[in-house]
């Protein structure tokens, strides 16, 4: 705009009849302030856009400024729908990506000290009648958090209804508490809402804008509003998240195998990879549960299918397991129990399984016998390096009440080792042909190779066969659980 000329003697150094002819014709929303920032001028666009604006108020709302002269300033002022709208909608990008309650308080303050004020804090409940503050300020770096009472978060007059949801604004100033690190300032500079889901609180959000810039305008408090509700939003879904992810992972440390035990005389090791490498559980499983008198029980299973409901299924399985063992001993005897018990229960899914028990020989080796649900037989690899497989015939478990299972004993000499497996390494296919599979013939080869190894090695030497084969492809779960008599000398 180029500057007009003096007509009117109240409004020196401007002609404000000329100037409201220009801005009355103008589309965009422009108002004309005196040398003292108060409103003079303001052109139809700007009061449908700002309703509350007159001649003779200060100006309260966003503008771009451009000087007249003499001290009169036009401010093309913002659309608060434009300005409100592309705020919120990044927002709600960078609220969404956050899905845990830290990261979510977070980026509550950083958004806020982004767009909206030069301080910012979220005032959350905390246990033991206390709450818990996260602080942001421009230029002080990183958000902060900490803890304080209610008590001393009361000192700040209305504040505690903010954070109650009993008032849905509050406006503060002057104010503070050496408790909290917001410094409250001038009148009118700090305003405050609660976050609010379904009628329950979940914290307060504060902005403080410092002197001398202006205080918040009307839109800007909606814009505070509209940026709480979101808030909340987001801090609830982070709490929901983060209760289930605590729930979870309750849940899944009680599927997951137990640290092997030490047994006397054997040397355990093991390898667990589930299909779904997410949860870190699968239908795959395995336990040694060691007596006083040094035997030992061991058990390698495989529930049919894999992900969570084989994995609860499998815990399933385990629990009942380790109770029996309380009666019963004997392998065989062990599946019969087993099965009724999962069949009275209403099993749907059909489990196989080895159970053996461990006896440490006079001369250092081993005794094992074993008992199998329907599952591949363990692969016994001698001294020499030549392996068997130790067969002991039996039904699937958990599916039909008329099952019959055997058992059959093995000794194990120092050196030798036993190793069980699930079907997730027989099966596991090529990453050069899907259609060829691992098989048992190469399983024993690679186990002929760990002749002489002690048990963990020969463990992973098969696992790294296996996965070597597999490449990047998905996998069923794979199981490996092995037993040696430890060797002499």
């Amino acid at each position: 705009m180029a500057q007009g000329h003096r007509v009117d003697t109240d409004a020196p150094g401007i002609d404000l009849g000329g100037w409201r002819r220009l801005v009355d014709g103008l589309r965009e929303a422009v108002v004309v302030l005196d040398p003292d920032d108060t409103i003079a001028l303001v052109n139809h666009a700007a009061t449908e856009l700002y309703p509350t604006l007159a001649p003779g108020l200060p100006l309260t709302a966003p503008g771009r400024r451009q000087a007249l002269g003499d001290g009169w300033t036009a401010c093309y002022l913002d659309d608060p729908a434009t300005w409100d709208t592309a705020f919120l909608d990044e927002a709600l990008r960078r609220l969404s990506a956050a899905t845990d309650r830290a990261a979510t308080l977070t980026a509550i303050v950083e958004l806020g000290l982004a767009h909206l004020a030069d301080q910012c804090a979220v005032i959350v409940p905390a246990l033991r009648g206390r709450v818990e503050w996260w602080y942001g300020a421009k230029g002080a770096g990183e958000v902060v958090r900490g803890r304080t009472t209610r008590q001393s978060a009361g000192v700040v007059t209305g504040l505690l209804d903010v954070l109650d949801g009993v008032v849905r604004h509050a406006e503060f100033g002057r104010e503070s508490t050496p408790d909290l690190p917001v410094d409250f300032g001038e009148p009118g500079s700090a305003h405050a809402v609660p976050l609010i889901i379904g009628g329950t609180s979940l914290g307060a959000l504060v902005l403080v804008r410092r002197v001398p810039r202006e205080p918040f305008t009307d839109v800007e408090v909606e814009s505070i509003r509209r940026y709480g509700d979101h808030a909340a939003r987001a801090l609830e879904a982070a709490i929901r998240h983060g209760e289930q992810a605590r729930v979870v992972e309750v849940l899944r440390a009680d599927l997951l195998p137990s640290p092997l035990p030490e047994v006397p005389g054997a040397l355990l090791a093991a390898a667990y990879h589930p299909a779904a490498r997410r949860t870190e559980v699968g239908g795959d499983f395995y336990d040694v549960h060691v007596r006083q008198d040094g035997t030992a029980t061991f058990v390698l299973g495989d529930v049919c299918g894999n992900g969570l409901e084989a994995a609860v299924h499998s815990g399933r399985v385990r629990r009942s397991l380790h109770t029996l063992l309380l009666v019963e001993q004997r392998p065989a005897q062990l599946l019969y129990l087993l099965n009724a018990a999962l069949v009275a229960a209403g099993s749907k899914l059909f489990t196989t399984l080895v159970v053996g028990t461990i006896v440490q020989l006079d001369d250092g080796g081993l005794r094992l016998t074993v008992s199998s649900g329907g599952h591949p037989p363990p692969i016994l690899l001698h001294a020499g390096g030549t392996v068997e497989e130790v067969v002991a015939r039996g039904g699937i478990v958990g599916v039909l009440s008329d099952v019959r299972f055997q058992s059959t004993s093995v000794v194990v000499k120092p050196g030798e080792t036993l190793l069980m497996y699930t079907d997730g390494i027989t099966e596991a296919r090529a990453e050069s042909d899907r259609e060829e599979l691992f098989g048992e013939d190469r399983l024993q080869a690679v186990l002929r190779e760990c002749t002489g190894l002690r048990a963990e090695a020969a463990v992973d030497t098969v696992r790294r066969a296996v996965f070597d084969w597999l490449g990047p492809s998905e996998h069923d779960d794979i199981t490996l659980l092995a037993i040696q008599a430890a060797p002499t000398g």
